[in-house]
C-alpha cells in the first residue's frame, strides 16, 4: 500500500498538467465568449495557443564574471577633473598639507580606485574623491587624478593642474 501512494500522486500530477494545458472557447447563456480550461458545455471548442514568448539573456562578459563588475571601458566614466586646488593657485600652508578634491562623473565603480599623481609620481590613493597630501615641498607642482582598476589599468585621467606651495622659510621670512 505504501508503494502505491507515490504512484497515485504522480499519476494525479500528470493528469492535472495535461488538463491545464488545454484552453477552450465557448459562449455563455447571454452569448458572451468565455475562455476556460474546463469546458461546461458540449459546444466548447479547443483553442491552439502559440508557444509563450521567451527571452534568453545575453551572456555576462568574461571580465565581469571574474571581477564581479561590469566592463571596465573608458566609456563608463564621463569626466574626471581636479576641482581643488584651482589651476595656478598659490597654496599658503606652512606644514605643506594639501587637500585635493576631485570631481568624477559618474561615481567610482566597484573594483576601481583613484590615484593622485604629484609631479608624475603616485602620492595618494583611495576610494574617496577627497585625498590629502602631507609635507609637500615648497615650489611649483603638478597634480593629476586617475581612475585605476584592480589590475592597475588606468581607466580615465584628468588634465594636469599646476599649483604653487608657499611655505615660510627661515632664509625668506
Amino acid at each position: 500500500m505504501i508503494k502505491l501512494i507515490p504512484v497515485l500522486l504522480l499519476t494525479g500530477l500528470l493528469l492535472s498538467l495535461s488538463a491545464a494545458a488545454a484552453v477552450y472557447m465557448e459562449r455563455d447563456a447571454e452569448g458572451n465568449v468565455v475562455f476556460t480550461d474546463r469546458p461546461s458545455s458540449e459546444d466548447a471548442k479547443p483553442i491552439e495557443l502559440n508557444p509563450p514568448s521567451t527571452y534568453q539573456a545575453p551572456p555576462i562578459p568574461r571580465a565581469a564574471r571574474q571581477n564581479g563588475t561590469q566592463d571596465d571601458s573608458s566609456e563608463d566614466y564621463k569626466a574626471i577633473a581636479i576641482a581643488r586646488p584651482a589651476n595656478d593657485a598659490p597654496i599658503r600652508e606652512n606644514s605643506g598639507n594639501l587637500e585635493v578634491s576631485i570631481d568624477l562623473i559618474p561615481a567610482l565603480k566597484p573594483g576601481h580606485h583613484i590615484v593622485l599623481l604629484l609631479d608624475g609620481a603616485p602620492a595618494a590613493e583611495g576610494r574617496s574623491t577627497t585625498l590629502r597630501l602631507q609635507n609637500v615641498d615648497r615650489g611649483t607642482h603638478t597634480l593629476q587624478a586617475q581612475v585605476v582598476d584592480d589590475n592597475g589599468n588606468v581607466i580615465i585621467r584628468s588634465d594636469n593642474v599646476t599649483f604653487h606651495m608657499l611655505r615660510i622659510s627661515v632664509n625668506r621670512p
